[in-house]
């Protein structure tokens, strides 16, 4: 069975869906976030890049494809590293970090839900969160409740 991300607050109890979230981390320990476009709900704020799986997608090829469709990424299984699963509700949050030098430039936005993407430190990016320009209202709801960036 299929079900719109939209509709998750239908499910039953015992029902679920999987979503995927990329955190990609330079060498100098900066996060890529990316901008969601305007015409997207809460378009403009700043966030991770994420999605819903597919029916018949595993966490990994969702996770693929989500880097693929939003910024133009091909990143392969082994780059992938699986740091949290968080469940809230009815969600299964699979949370990968990508330790990989990608330059902006290389970066292309494929399906307009992406406007913009920049590099930032830890603590920009507490100051995005603390400003109300994120998708996120608490840096807790952060992978980065979870890891320590400054011993990565």
């Amino acid at each position: 069975m299929t079900i719109n991300r939209k509709d998750k607050n239908k499910l039953n109890e015992n029902e679920y869906i999987v979503a995927v979230h990329a955190w990609i981390i330079n060498s100098k320990k900066e996060i890529l976030i990316t901008q969601r476009s305007l015409n997207q709900n809460r378009g403009g704020k700043w966030e991770d890049t994420h999605g819903g799986l597919k029916s018949g997608e595993s966490s990994i090829q969702g996770m693929q494809r989500e880097l693929k469709e939003e910024l133009g990424l091909e990143i392969e299984e082994k780059e992938l590293r699986l740091v949290k699963t968080l469940k809230r509700k009815n969600v299964f949050r699979d949370c990968y970090i990508i330790y990989k030098d990608i330059s902006i430039d290389s970066i292309k936005f494929n399906d307009n839900e992406v406007m913009d993407c920049k590099y930032v430190s830890i603590d920009e990016f507490k100051e995005i969160i603390k400003s109300g320009e994120s998708t996120f209202t608490d840096f807790s709801q952060t992978i980065f409740n979870y890891i320590d960036i400054n011993n990565l």
